[in-house]
C-alpha cells in the first residue's frame, strides 16, 4: 500500500469512521464487492468506508482529501454495468449502502429517499402510506445513480423524468461543507443535478413529490422471433399513441438465451391505474403469444422483476426517430451479432437482450413543465424509440476481446443505417444505460453543459466546490 493510501486511511481512522472502514480481505469488504450488480463493475479499492449519516459523508471526504493523490469514487446502489461507474481500483470507495432510508412526511406529501437504498424497498415503505414516486422500474436499482442520470420511469409520459420530481437535494461538498439546492436555494446546483451525476458533490438525501399510489395492470406476451415484423410495427404504433394515453408502459425485448439457437420477444405492458384493456395495446395485444397477466402494486411488480446479472456486462443503448423501418433493421443486425458471438464463444454460453422502449415526445414535454434538467431533450422534438443492448459473458477476456468491439460496431451501424434514411437519427443518448464509449454529455448540449461548469468554483468562496468537474470534459 501507498504512503499516501495509509495516510487516508489514518485520517478515516481519527476521523472517527473505523468501525465502518473496511479493509481488503475483510468480511464486510468482500461482501460489498460482490453485491455489484455486475462482475464488470467489481474493482477491489484500497478501502471501502461506509458512512452513516450526511456528516459522515462530509468527514470521510475532508479526511480522503487530507491525503495528496488519493482518489475516491462514491456508489450508491452498485447497479452499474462498466468497470468505474461506481468504485475504483487505486483509491477509496465511499459506499452509501447503509443510507438507504425512506421517510415520507405527510403534512407535506413529500417523500425522503436516501442515496443507498433500492427503488424495490422504497416503494414498499411509500406504499404504507398510499404514496408512490416516480423512480426505476428494477427493484434492485439504487435511488442515486438513476436520479443523478435523469430517471425514466414508469411515469415519465405523466410527470417528466424522475430528477424532474425531485424538489431539494441534501448535498455534501468536496470541501466539508453541507448545504441544500432547490429553486430557491443553490438554483443553479440544483439544476445542474439533474442529469449532471456525482460532478457537483455527493447527494445525501433526495426530497420528492408524491402522488396516489394504485395497483397497477401487468401483462406479458411471450412470442417467437417470427413475430418481429408485427411487433415491430405495434412498437412504432404504441410510441406515437401514448402522448395521449400516459398511463401506458411497454418495453419489448428480444432476448437469446445461453446455449440455445433460438430467441424469443418478450412484451412488457403495464396500465398504472390498474386498467386490463387499452387502445394504445391494441396491436401489441392482437400478436400472439403466451400471455400471463396480473394486477399487483408497483412494489410487488418490482419484487417480480429483479435481475442479477453477476457476469460481466457490455451495454450500448441509441436513440432514434420512431421508425419501423429502423427498428426492423436493429432486430437484423441482432440476429446477425447471434451468429458471430456463437463462432466466438464457447458453447454459446452467452446472454444477448435488446431491449427497445418508446421515448415519445411527451417526455420532453412533460419535463420542461417542471422547469427542465440537464438531459438534453430538445433531441426529442418527435416520437423516438431507445434500445438497450446488453450481453453477459462469463469472463473479462471474452468482454474485452469479442463482445465489447462487436456491440460497439452493432451500435454504430443501427446508427449509420438511421441517418441514412433522412435523418432517422436522434442525438439525444440516455446517460445512465451509455456504454464509457458513449459521450452522453456531449448530448445534453453546449449551453447545459455551460451552465454545469459554471456552478463550479474556488474553495474559499460561498459558492460550490467539486473535486470531479473535469469529467464534463469527457
Amino acid at each position: 500500500m501507498t504512503v499516501a493510501a495509509e495516510q487516508a486511511l489514518a485520517s478515516l481512522q481519527h476521523a472517527g469512521l473505523g468501525d465502518v472502514l473496511y479493509l481488503p480481505g475483510s468480511e464486510k469488504y468482500n461482501d460489498r464487492v460482490a453485491s455489484h450488480w455486475s462482475a464488470t463493475a467489481q474493482l477491489h479499492p484500497w478501502a471501502i468506508v461506509q458512512p452513516r449519516n450526511t456528516n459522515e459523508v462530509a468527514k470521510a471526504v475532508n479526511a480522503i482529501v487530507t491525503a495528496a493523490d488519493v482518489k475516491f469514487a462514491v456508489r450508491s446502489g452498485g447497479h452499474m454495468h462498466w468497470a468505474g461507474a461506481a468504485g475504483i481500483a487505486d483509491g477509496i470507495t465511499i459506499d452509501l449502502g447503509l443510507m438507504n432510508r425512506t421517510s415520507y412526511d405527510a403534512e407535506t406529501e413529500i417523500a425522503s429517499l436516501g442515496p443507498g437504498g433500492y427503488w424495490g424497498a422504497s416503494y414498499k415503505e411509500l406504499e404504507k402510506h398510499g404514496r408512490m414516486v416516480a423512480g426505476g422500474r428494477e427493484g434492485q436499482v439504487g435511488i442515486a445513480g438513476l436520479l443523478t442520470g435523469g430517471g425514466i420511469s414508469y411515469y415519465t409520459c405523466r410527470v417528466g423524468f424522475a430528477c424532474d420530481q425531485v424538489i431539494n437535494y441534501q448535498v455534501a461538498l468536496a470541501d466539508g461543507r453541507i448545504i441544500n439546492a432547490n429553486k430557491d436555494e443553490n438554483p443553479d446546483l440544483f439544476m445542474a443535478l439533474k442529469g449532471g451525476r456525482n460532478n457537483f458533490g455527493i447527494v445525501t438525501r433526495f426530497d420528492m413529490i408524491t402522488f396516489p399510489a394504485r395497483n397497477i395492470r401487468n401483462s406479458t406476451i411471450t412470442c417467437s422471433k417470427d413475430t418481429s415484423a408485427q411487433v415491430a410495427e405495434a412498437l412504432v404504433d404504441f410510441t406515437k399513441k401514448v402522448n395521449t394515453n400516459p398511463g401506458d408502459h411497454l418495453l419489448a425485448i428480444w432476448w437469446h438465451v445461453p446455449r440455445t439457437e433460438e430467441y424469443n420477444i418478450v412484451l412488457d405492458l403495464m396500465n398504472l391505474d390498474g386498467e386490463e384493456s387499452s387502445k394504445t395495446h391494441e396491436k401489441i395485444n392482437a400478436i400472439p403469444g403466451k400471455r400471463s397477466d396480473f394486477t399487483a402494486s408497483v412494489a410487488r411488480k418490482l419484487e417480480l422483476f429483479v435481475d442479477f446479472s453477476g457476469k460481466q456486462d457490455t451495454w450500448f443503448t441509441l436513440t432514434f426517430k420512431a421508425d419501423v423501418r429502423i427498428v426492423l433493421k436493429t432486430v437484423e443486425v441482432f440476429e446477425a451479432l447471434i451468429k458471430k458471438m456463437k463462432g466466438s464463444i464457447p458453447d454459446a454460453n452467452f446472454s444477448h437482450q435488446l431491449v427497445f422502449q418508446p421515448v415519445p415526445a411527451c417526455f420532453r414535454a412533460r419535463s420542461f413543465e417542471r422547469s427542465a434538467n440537464m438531459l438534453g431533450l430538445d433531441h426529442i422534438k418527435e416520437d423516438c424509440i431507445q434500445f438497450v443492448w446488453a450481453i453477459e459473458v462469463e469472463t473479462v477476456e471474452l468482454n474485452k476481446t469479442v463482445v465489447h468491439p462487436l456491440l460497439k460496431k452493432a451500435a454504430a451501424d443501427v446508427e449509420a443505417y438511421a441517418r441514412s434514411i433522412g435523418g432517422g437519427d436522434s442525438d439525444f443518448l440516455y446517460l445512465n444505460h451509455c456504454d464509457p464509449t458513449q459521450d452522453p454529455l456531449g448530448a445534453y448540449g453546449e449551453d447545459n453543459i455551460r451552465k454545469m461548469k459554471e456552478v463550479v468554483f474556488l474553495p474559499g468562496t460561498d459558492q460550490y466546490v467539486s473535486g470531479t468537474i473535469e469529467r464534463l470534459d469527457r
